[in-house]
């Protein structure tokens, strides 16, 4: 976009207003279609296309057959170029009396074909000028041949200068300096005519038919022309790009050489890389705000090594600090040796482009896998997942179930939060799926698996963290009891080994220590301040010396999050084994501060012969 800064007699440094650079704001190709490939004034009409100057180009036989119309309107538009190749049929006859329109939909918004005065054939641009004095070129077409237009107009009572110009193959054949100066709103536009004018219509081959919302220079023309992109272009990240790291490399390419396209311009001394402030994409501006002290601009050098003395193809800038989740403006122009980045006589004005850096999505954990067993048939857990947002926009967070045993029943008490709890009525595997979307749309998502064996023998068996059998657990039921001791004897009767010259002395046998909650129990619920307590003894012993353990003993308690995080422990020596634990505690100076959700609470028993029985039991906090 082309900006124009006015500036006070009085303060010639001041910028009291700029307008937008010149983008492109409507493309016809014609290549097989007569869509609008930037907007949307798309085309419907038409009889055909043939090879172009680009590509196809579309048709055009004199007749209201072949017109191309589409809806429109100027808004936007006051500043205007519009650009095409044109070429008329061979049976043209230039000295054709009367008017012709090659498209339109006004007497003050059209281009003529032809002149009142002698009908000779010539190109003339009626944009805005309310018919008349408007300029016309001095070239009168050849047919069968190709020929490059370009028409400028700048509406005076829109703010505009009120000029016109004529371009043809890129050179400037005709102006009028106050012409443009009635405005037109919206209507039906036409290829090949003006609807409701009279004349003749346009016969032959229309092909690249652009408008832009600013009056092009004569560089800007050429380049449009010739294909050749004359300033900074091929932008990285590119023109519209979402997702831009916070620390991105923002990269151009430079603009070539008219005369040779091969090479960058070798007038070019320097880039000024302007980068706006950072905008709501969900609410951007209709135009990026240039005057805002708070935009930045950056002076590039063209040659980075002044030794070679050539101009450097490309050129890159890292801007720090940039903000998460917002939409910028950036625009490099090419100095021709300008004494400031506003010294618009000596600059090629880049165009306007955007980008959108990286939004802070949702982001899901949901938690560890569990395995557990059921319980008069059913079996309750805990589920802890996480869903985390910097801007904390989430708008959606749903449990879902993924795959679960036939037959089964799976009631998740509330599928709207991370953490709540899940009843299960079946054994085998359950997959639950924890998904969350924020405002703009953002989404994330996260698997979890649940165990279910038919009791907690079976479930420690299958634990992902491994599994120990007792010692004399010789049926492998997590239990040392009058079964195993018949395995055993029957194994030592049969020792063939064995004869009535041999005295076998088993010497002393020690037991592992017998371990057992008495509150809470395995799977419920616990609020505020708890008193964990378990017996734990040497079946060697007894309970007789006090402490339930052979000699000294020790019994450990463990509180254990559901991501296997030890939270909390104590260690006894003597009966009765117990832990306090404040389960309410919510002062992280006074220890652990503990969420809602499943806690593991391990004891290991340790007799002073050093043999060792683990036990672990399920519950589940809520403190309301």
């Amino acid at each position: 976009m082309c900006r124009k800064l006015v500036c006070s007699i009085f303060c010639v440094l001041a910028l009291l207003t700029a307008s937008a650079y010149a983008d492109l704001v409507h493309h016809w190709k014609f290549d097989g279609n007569t869509n609008d490939s930037v907007g949307t004034w798309h085309g419907t009409g038409g009889i055909g296309f043939a090879p172009g100057i680009i590509g196809q180009a579309a048709t055009f036989d004199g007749t209201a057959a072949s017109d191309i119309t589409f809806t429109f309107n100027t808004t936007g538009l006051k500043n205007i170029t519009v650009a095409f190749w044109m070429k008329l049929a061979p049976t043209w006859v230039p000295t054709r009396a009367g008017l012709g329109r090659i498209m339109g939909s006004a007497d003050n918004f059209e281009v003529v074909l032809g002149t009142s005065a002698g009908g000779d054939g010539l190109i003339a641009n009626n944009f805005y000028m309310g018919g008349g004095n408007y300029p016309t070129s001095t070239t009168v077409p050849t047919p069968d041949t190709w020929y490059h237009v370009a028409l400028t107009s700048s509406l005076s009572t829109a703010g505009g200068t009120g000029r016109g110009e004529v371009w043809i193959n890129g050179v400037l054949e005709a102006f009028s300096d106050t012409e443009a100066g009635e405005d037109w709103v919206s209507g039906t536009f036409a290829f090949g005519q003006r609807p409701g004018a009279g004349g003749y219509r346009f016969p032959g081959l229309l092909d690249d038919v652009r408008i832009y919302n600013e009056v092009l220079s004569q560089e800007e023309i050429k380049s449009v022309m010739e294909g050749v992109p004359t300033k900074a272009h091929e932008p990285s990240p590119a023109d519209g790009a979402r997702g831009v790291p916070l620390n991105p490399v923002l990269s151009w390419k430079t603009g070539v050489d008219p005369a040779d396209p091969n090479v960058p311009n070798p007038a070019i001394t320097g880039h000024n890389l302007w980068l706006s402030i950072a905008y709501d994409p969900m609410n951007p501006p209709a135009a990026p705000d240039w005057k805002d002290p708070r935009v930045q601009i950056i002076q590039i050098p063209a040659d980075t090594n002044p030794a070679d003395g050539k101009v450097d193809p490309m050129a890159s800038y890292s801007p720090a600090a940039l903000q998460r989740d917002a939409l910028y403006f950036w625009i490099v122009d090419e100095s021709l040796g300008a004494a400031h980045p506003r010294d618009w006589d000596n600059i090629i004005q880049g165009s306007e482009w955007s980008f959108e850096t990286l939004t802070s999505g949702p982001e899901v954990n949901a938690g560890s896998s569990i395995v557990t067993w059921l319980e008069e048939g059913i079996t309750t857990v805990g589920l802890n997942g996480t869903v985390t947002d910097a801007t904390g926009d989430v708008t959606t967070i749903l449990w879902s179930v993924v795959a679960s045993p036939f037959g089964s029943t799976v009631n998740i008490a509330n599928k709207s939060i991370a953490a709540t709890t899940t009843t299960l009525n079946k054994t085998g595997r359950y997959v639950l799926e924890l998904y969350a979307k924020d405002a703009a749309q953002n989404e994330d998502s996260d698997l979890m698996e649940i165990n279910v064996y038919v009791n907690s023998c079976e479930a420690a068996k299958n634990n992902p963290k491994g599994y120990t059998a007792l010692p004399y657990d010789f049926n492998n039921d997590c239990r040392v009891d009058f079964i195993d001791f018949a395995m055993f004897a029957a194994a030592w009767l049969q020792d063939g080994s064995l004869t009535q010259d041999v005295l076998y002395d088993p010497g002393t046998v020690f037991l592992p220590p017998v371990v057992q909650f008495t509150n809470p129990l395995n799977s419920s619920t616990v609020s505020g301040q708890v008193t964990i307590n378990a017996i734990a003894y040497d079946p060697a012993v007894g309970t007789s010396d006090g402490d339930g353990m052979e000699g000294p003993g020790s019994v450990f308690f463990e509180v254990i999050s559901s991501l296997g995080t030890v939270l909390a422990t104590q260690n006894e020596n003597t009966a009765t084994f117990d832990m306090t634990w404040n389960t309410a505690n919510t002062d992280p100076a006074a220890g652990p501060v503990f969420p809602n959700g499943v806690y593991t609470i391990r004891v290991t028993a340790t007799s002073d012969a050093g043999y060792q029985t683990i036990v672990e039991i399920s519950i589940t906090v809520n403190n309301l």
